[in-house]
Formats: structure tokens, C-alpha cells, sequence
């Protein structure tokens, strides 16, 4: 079974005007369909990336297991620099950079305290391996000033979220690592790198990774609560719908149940984290 990739990400915002003006006017988003209790937003051409959904309670003090953050993925080095740019100039503040061998990112935090990661993947053939051949991604310092550079006697007005655009991966505060990646190797997804004894990363296909797993700072914690801020679920993308009955078949026979909705079927991770398969 083939998955391709993270669809629509689905996050509860306490204040729905203010995270809709929010991605917006930092990111470029278009509104893609507004309703009284949800917002969908996504790329100039109708392409559907993000739903606000409108809740009562803000995000918990407390650490609960949920999302880490969201890596909004860029076409290009190009674009990504325009967004810099943009952000820069819009008193948007940056926290981070990182330059993870397979990714130029850039990192901040948007309404209810959602991580965003934003970035442009680097050709295949340049993605770092260890002596065995294996995906060694890493964490070193961004040559920011490289990637500005791209732009040279280029255009540099943004003009907003380009098409192209996608939900590069999806990155998840959970409670434990042995149950975790037995549930999503059930869902089709491969182990594609270890990293410390805290995190791991699974992808489809030949990608790097679609989804992060850590317990940095949730070990042992609890699911996010019901009508609370944070992530509601996210959508997980199969190639056919050959590779999701397999993957439905599979879940069933570990015994782990599914949940039929009109939407499509949801399952639970051991965390607590809901995933809606597509």
C-alpha cells in the first residue's frame, strides 16, 4: 500500500476571526470556504491545506500529546525566501531556522500556540545518507543569507500562499515511541530515520518523512481534551483506493478500531491523536 502524502490539517482555534486573519496576512492563504464555526484555507487556485474550527477552551497549561508542528511546504527556495521576506516586513517574528540536510526551515508560532515549520525540500539526490545508506536528516545552522540570496535580481514581492504549496509533513507530540511506531507502520508508513532516543520519522514512498513522532516534552502525557485548542485531526492520503482498504485491513487484523464517519474512517493513535484516512 502506497501513502501519498498529508492532506487537509484540521486544528481547533479559540478565536476563529483572529486565526483566519492570522494565516492570512502572515502566510498569503486564501479563504476557501467560510462558515459560522469553520474556516478553510488554502492556495489561490482552491487547493485546500488547513480547517479552523471554532472551539470554546483555549489550549491547556499543561503539556498534552497533539501537535508539534505543522511543516507548510514551499514549491521552491525562491518561494520560501519571498515569504521571508513578506514575514520580515510584516513584523512577523521568526523563532528558528534549521538546514536539516533534506530541508531549508524556518520556525514559528502561530494562534493557540501551533508550531509552524516553513519549507522548501532540496532535490533527492542531495538528501544526506549515513556509511549504510540510510536517510541521516540533521540539524545544522541555516545559511539564511544563502537562501535570501536566491532571489538576486529576482522578483521579491510576495503575493501570497503559491500553488504548489503542500502540507510537507506533520510533526507529533505523543506519550510513547514502541506502540506509536507499530501503529503507523500498520497504517503503511516506514521507518525512515531514528533520531536520539526521542523521535522518529516515517514517510510513503521515497519521500524523507510525511510524519514525526516525539516525547521531547510529552512522555507519559495525556491527550489533548475534547473542544480544546490544538490539533482536531489530520488527513492521511493513499495513493489508491486499493492501498486504503489494505491499510483498513491491516488496522482491523492488529486490532485496532475505526471509526466510520461521514467524512471517511478515523482512527485513534496510542497517543489520542485522530487520523482521518483518504
Amino acid at each position: 500500500m502506497a501513502v501519498s502524502g498529508i492532506g487537509r490539517v484540521h486544528l481547533n482555534v479559540s478565536n476563529l476571526e483572529r486565526a483566519t486573519y492570522f494565516y492570512q496576512e502572515a502566510f498569503g492563504f486564501q479563504v476557501i470556504k467560510q462558515q459560522d464555526l469553520q474556516t478553510t484555507l488554502g492556495t489561490s487556485n482552491g487547493t485546500a491545506l488547513l480547517v479552523l474550527h471554532k472551539v470554546n477552551n483555549l489550549q491547556p497549561r499543561k503539556r498534552t500529546t497533539g501537535l508539534f508542528h505543522i511543516a507548510i511546504r514551499l514549491p521552491s527556495r525562491e518561494d520560501l525566501a519571498r515569504l521571508v521576506y513578506h514575514l520580515v516586513n510584516n513584523s512577523v517574528d521568526l523563532e528558528g531556522v534549521a538546514d536539516h540536510g533534506v530541508s531549508e526551515s524556518l520556525y514559528l508560532t502561530g494562534p493557540d500556540g501551533a508550531g509552524i515549520e516553513l519549507t522548501c525540500d532540496r532535490p533527492e539526490e542531495d538528501w544526506p545518507v549515513d556509511e549504510e545508506n540510510q536517510l541521516d536528516m540533521g540539524t545544522e545552522e541555516l545559511n539564511l543569507d544563502n537562501l535570501m540570496m536566491s532571489l538576486q535580481h529576482k522578483e521579491k514581492k510576495y503575493t501570497g500562499l503559491p500553488n504548489g504549496t503542500t502540507i510537507g509533513h506533520i510533526h507529533l507530540a505523543v506519550k510513547e515511541l514502541v506502540l506509536s511506531e507499530t501503529f503507523y507502520s500498520n497504517l503503511g508508513l516506514e521507518l525512515t530515520q531514528v533520531y536520539g532516543d526521542n523521535a522518529l520519522f516515517f514517510a510513503g514512498g521515497d519521500y524523507h518523512h510525511h510524519v514525526g513522532l516525539n516525547t521531547w516534552h510529552t512522555a507519559g502525557a495525556d491527550p489533548l481534551p475534547p473542544d480544546t485548542a490544538g490539533l482536531r485531526y489530520f488527513e492521511l492520503v493513499y495513493q489508491t483506493p486499493e492501498d486504503l482498504q489494505t491499510a483498513l485491513t491491516n488496522l482491523t487484523a492488529a486490532g485496532i478500531p475505526i471509526q466510520e464517519e461521514e467524512s471517511g474512517p478515523i482512527v485513534t493513535d496510542p497517543s489520542g491523536i485522530k487520523i482521518l484516512l483518504k
